[in-house]
């Protein structure tokens, strides 16, 4: 075999193998395009006891929520929230009760209760269990502390119809997280959880 024939067997076996290669290999997919952002349908947010719906609609215009929505007002579908607001000293020292513990959770070893940190204060989340427990009610006593029922808003939105397909009736996951953010600094408010829409 002469050496151009030799050269010529040995493109076509490297070029049989590249295109063996190309037929096994899969094409390379935008994973970004093919994933949709996860989409929210609604806002529940917690504000301290006695914030009125006028200052809740207050709120939301300050953090540029520039879309309908429909607010309800102190709903009842998220379980009951109590809580008892306290300065870090004080928190200190209800640390050291030996009888401070959530009786929702009597098996927690050490004085816990959920809490929320908001500037100077905490706001300690407490169970209705609570209420009938004779320690947790003198530990209360002792430090003349007062449980306050936080207001649950449920913010839906666009028009109320609930139809997802629909782009005004749900924002992307990543404005949801802005809103949170911007609703969260805010003094009256304890707590924001996006409400996720499913499929």
């Amino acid at each position: 075999m002469s050496k151009i024939n030799k050269e010529i067997v040995i493109f076509i076996f490297f070029l049989t193998l590249v295109a063996i290669w190309g037929l096994f290999m899969k094409s390379p997919v935008n994973v970004q395009s093919s994933v949709q952002e996860p989409r929210v349908g609604g806002l529940f947010i917690e504000f301290e006891e006695g914030v009125s719906k006028l200052e809740v609609k207050a709120t939301l215009e300050d953090c540029s929520l520039n879309r309908n929505c429909i607010i309800e007002y102190d709903v009842d579908y998220m379980g009951n929230r109590h809580y008892v607001k306290i300065d870090k000293d004080k928190r200190d020292e209800l640390s050291k009760e030996e009888n401070w513990y959530d009786p929702k959770f009597p098996e927690t070893p050490e004085p816990v209760f959920p809490e929320i940190k908001k500037g100077n204060y905490y706001y300690i989340i407490v169970s209705e269990e609570g209420f009938e427990n004779e320690s947790f009610l003198k530990v209360m006593e002792k430090h003349n502390l007062q449980v306050k029922k936080s207001i649950v808003c449920y913010i839906l939105f666009g028009d109320g119809s609930q139809n997802w397909s629909d782009p005004k009736n749900w924002i992307p996951e990543r404005d949801a997280i802005r809103i949170k953010s911007e609703l969260e600094m805010n003094e009256t408010v304890l707590k924001v959880s996006p409400d996720y829409i499913e499929g």
